[in-house]
């Protein structure tokens, strides 16, 4: 979740918003069409940090508990 909140903080330096909403929006499509459950929470969580900060605590021990069932892809690391 700490890469998650690095990304939204670079996009919000980097971008306008509706150009950063833009980009995470199609990072999140592409990753579930390709049916990449890890990187769709991830692109899921920047745009939550991006939109609101930090997400509440109810929502971190769902988290929490679903970060057990992702299997990281250690294959194509480009």
């Amino acid at each position: 979740m700490k890469d998650a909140k690095l990304v939204a903080q670079e996009a919000h330096a980097r971008y306008e918003p509706i150009r950063a909403v833009v980009l995470i929006s199609r990072s999140l499509q592409k990753a579930l069409f390709a049916g990449r459950s890890d990187d769709v929470v991830f692109w899921a969580l920047v745009y939550a940090y991006y939109r609101g900060g930090e997400l509440c605590e109810a929502t971190q021990e769902q988290l929490a508990a679903f970060r057990l069932h992702i299997l990281p892809d250690t294959g194509n690391a480009a």
